[in-house]
């Protein structure tokens, strides 16, 4: 391997990329707006529901960001280049990281 691995710094950069959106939804910093935040019909009922949804996602956002973060950590210790499924895995991972808390999200929505 010469010089340092794609997914290494694709991954991890995506992760910390994903945090930093993460944490202004935490902190409940991002009012109702079109552009930034969960933008779903639920999330536009009410400014309480827009509060909750964006919180909970940046949370769930946020354990996942750090997972991806892990993993491209890893991609620099693991040599997957001769193995192009596994390539494949790992460079589609900031994809495949944001569904669980797409499908979080929605099913928290229902619950409000």
């Amino acid at each position: 391997m010469n010089g340092i691995p794609l997914l290494f710094v694709s991954n991890t950069l995506v992760g910390v990329l994903f945090l930093a959106v993460s944490i202004p939804l935490v902190k409940n910093w991002v009012t109702m707006n079109r552009f930034y935040g969960v933008r779903i019909k639920k999330a536009y009922e009410s400014e309480e529901n827009w509060y909750k949804l964006n919180n909970f996602f940046g949370k769930r956002l946020l354990f996942w960001s750090i997972i991806l973060i892990c993993i491209g950590i890893s991609n620099y210790f693991i040599t997957i280049d001769k193995n192009p499924v596994l390539y494949e895995i790992f460079a589609l991972a900031p994809a495949i990281i944001l569904i669980p808390p797409v499908i979080e999200i929605f099913i928290f929505a229902k619950k409000l």
